[in-house]
Formats: structure tokens, C-alpha cells, sequence
């Protein structure tokens, strides 16, 4: 009952701050608003296919137009682009000089597939868009007639005619949770906003309350009262616990709402995530408040820390677009982890597994920031008597 009583007084000192509010609830939609519509982008992702076109005659240009398709953006580059081919692309599609010649001959021709320095899935993807558009020509060819025929208006009506007709059987493309590309756009904003003002927030409030605690004497007055040393700790960390449950419910809750932001197949599971991450918050600001000696330096410490850990963790942008170096230093954070556990939820359609995986260590981080804590209180209490004595 004494952890309850700690708990809901440190509680109501915050309700009772206004900016308190704004900074936990308003502050985060409206920054990932921002960060969201700056990286939705103008419309879907589209994959990428360079073309150097070394024939420029109508039969490569009707060969390019097979490529195209929706959800593919083909980029008709010249010859000289080939010295940047290996160096500078991931991949690259060359038709080579004589291709409509040797296509109206009956002779066989390759058009080459230049692998660079593209992911392995990426290549597979263009591999297997190149061979639909060779598939769609050679058909074309076949029902046109053309090589046993001059090229002329009506062999090429009778070629475009044949590539327009309706493919009687299609392959749908479709994405399974797991495979999906890097979350973008509101997918990547709320959750990241949502990790970073936990802790930042958490931090800023539970660490300079602390501090006014300890200077004020109350700190001192409470541990003299008929009150263990851990049940004070403890319902100063569970204090901080229900006001992160609470930011992240009303962000989860706004974001699905006003964003259209999805919260998953299996919704709940992103309740032991945010718990774990806000006992991540709630021990580290324990740390902070009882490490820093003024309000000022625990703000500073909970801006800079926060911002740091953010952008670590891939909270202002996807994790997975940053070289391999930052990614092993990333996973050495917490906000990495909570973002991990978040987004396997909300967009990779996960949810068991958070329990056995992200979550233990995030409480794992949880349990190193307190130990750190009591062991920093102690040390201080006895350098105090030290001084006193």
C-alpha cells in the first residue's frame, strides 16, 4: 500500500502542472504529424530499374514499355551511363546496340542483367520483372508473325495489337507482413515520437521531481517514515510506469484514429511492450534524479539523452537505412529494442514473440538502471554521512 500511496502522489503532482500535459500528450501528435508527412513521400514505393538503351529503335522502345507496370519506375538512361553501371548502381538492365535487327532476323539476342551492389531481393525482384517483359515481347513476336514478315505499318499495328491484349493468366504481387520494406511515413513517425517523449518526458519530470524531493528534504523525511528504502523507490518507478502507460495509450489511441495508423493484427501485444519500455524510462530517470545535483542539469541530461537514444534507436528514421556500424552501436539501446517491439506488432504482424524477445531485454535494461540507482544512492548516502561526520 505505501508503493500505491508513493505512486499516486507523484502522480497528482503532475496532473496538476499543465505543461505537464502539453509536453506528454500534444508535443509527440504533433511531432509525429510532422515527421510523418515529411516521410510519406508523393505516393507508394516504387522499385527502381535503370535502362541503358543502346538500340534506341522502336522494337527496344516497345521492349521498355513491357517493363513498365505499376509499382515499377523505369529510368531510360544513356550509354555513357555504363562506366557508372558497377561502381554506382545496384543494378542496371543493358539492351544492347542491334536488338531490333537481330529480333526481325529470328536471331537470339541477350539483353543483360548488370548486378552491382543491390540487396539480393532487390535483384531478384528486377531479374524477375525482366523476364515477364522478355516473356510478354517474345509472345507479341510469335502472334505478330513478325520475323517471317516486313516491318512495316501493319507488321507493327499487328505487333502492338498482340501486346495489348489482356494476359489471360496473371500473377498477383503480394507482400507478406515479414517481407515488407522499412515502415515509412506515420508507421515509422508515432511509434518513434512515442519512444522518444517516454523516455524524454519520464526523464524531464520523474528525474527533476526527484531532485526537488532530495533537496527539499522530503526524500529525507519519507525514508524516516515507517517506509522501506525500496517500497520509496519502488513507488517512485511505478509512478513513472502508469504516466508512460498513459502518454502511450493516448498516442496509440490518437494516432490510430486521426493517422489511420494501424495498431496490428494483435493489438494487445503491444501492451507488455509499452510497460517494458516505460520501466526502461522509469528506472534510468531513478538514475538520473538521484545522479544530478539541479533540476537544470537533469533537463539538459533527459533533452540530450533522449535525442540521443532517438536517433540511435531508429526513432526519426528507419534503423535499417543507416550503415551496419550504427545498427551493432543502435542495438546497444533501449529505444532500439522498444522500436523493435513496436513495430513487430504494429507492422510485421508479430505478436508472441515479443514477449521472449524484445520485451526481457528491454527489462533487462530496466533491471541495470535500477541496480545502477541504488548503487549510486548508496554511495552517495554514505559519502553524505561521511561529510556529515
Amino acid at each position: 500500500m505505501n508503493v500505491l500511496r508513493i505512486a499516486a502522489a507523484d502522480l497528482k503532482r503532475v496532473a496538476k502542472d499543465r505543461m505537464a500535459l502539453l509536453w506528454l500528450l500534444v508535443m509527440p501528435l504533433v511531432m509525429a504529424y510532422v515527421f510523418g508527412s515529411a516521410m510519406r513521400g508523393g505516393g507508394p514505393p516504387a522499385t527502381w530499374i535503370p535502362v541503358i538503351d543502346l538500340d534506341r529503335q522502336e522494337l527496344s522502345a516497345l521492349f521498355v514499355e513491357q517493363l513498365r507496370e505499376e509499382g515499377y519506375y523505369i529510368e531510360l538512361k544513356d550509354a555513357p551511363a555504363q562506366a557508372e553501371l558497377k561502381a554506382k548502381w545496384p543494378y542496371g538492365v543493358v539492351i544492347p546496340a542491334g536488338f531490333g535487327d537481330a529480333v526481325l532476323q529470328g536471331k537470339q539476342v541477350k539483353v543483360t542483367l548488370v548486378k552491382g551492389n543491390g540487396a539480393p531481393e532487390e535483384i531478384l525482384e528486377v531479374q524477375s520483372r525482366l523476364l515477364h517483359a522478355i516473356v510478354r515481347l517474345t509472345e507479341g513476336l510469335a502472334l505478330a508473325d513478325v520475323s517471317h514478315r516486313a516491318w512495316d505499318p501493319a507488321s507493327r499495328a499487328a505487333l502492338k495489337e498482340a501486346l495489348a491484349r489482356p494476359q489471360l493468366l496473371t500473377v498477383v504481387r503480394a507482400g507478406h507482413r515479414t517481407l515488407r520494406p522499412p515502415p515509412s511515413g506515420f508507421s515509422q513517425s508515432l511509434p518513434g515520437m512515442l519512444v522518444m517523449f517516454v523516455i524524454q518526458m519520464i526523464l524531464t519530470y520523474g528525474g527533476t521531481s526527484l531532485v526537488k524531493d532530495r533537496l527539499g528534504g522530503q526524500m529525507r523525511r519519507l525514508l524516516a517514515a515507517p517506509v522501506q528504502p525500496l517500497e520509496a523507490y519502488a513507488g517512485k518507478v511505478l509512478a513513472r510506469v502508469a504516466m508512460g502507460c498513459a502518454q502511450a495509450v493516448v498516442l496509440l489511441g490518437c494516432g490510430s484514429i486521426a493517422f489511420g495508423l494501424s495498431l496490428g493484427d494483435h493489438p494487445l501485444f503491444l501492451v507488455p511492450v509499452v510497460l517494458a519500455l516505460a520501466a526502461v524510462a522509469g528506472c534510468l530517470s531513478l538514475l538520473v534524479g538521484v545522479l544530478c545535483n539541479t533540476e537544470k542539469q537533469v533537463i539538459l541530461l533527459a533533452i540530450f539523452g533522449a535525442m540521443g537514444l532517438s536517433a540511435l534507436g531508429g526513432c526519426w528514421w528507419p534503423v535499417e537505412i543507416v550503415p551496419e556500424t550504427f545498427k551493432t552501436v543502435a542495438m546497444l539501446t533501449p529505444s532500439y529494442w522498444a522500436m523493435h517491439g513496436l513495430q513487430s506488432v504494429m507492422y510485421f504482424g508479430r505478436a508472441s514473440e515479443v514477449l521472449s524477445f524484445e520485451c526481457p531485454i528491454l527489462l533487462g535494461f530496466a533491471t541495470l538502471f535500477a541496480l545502477a540507482a541504488v548503487g549510486a544512492s548508496r554511495l552517495l548516502g554514505r559519502r553524505t554521512e561521511a561529510a556529515s561526520g
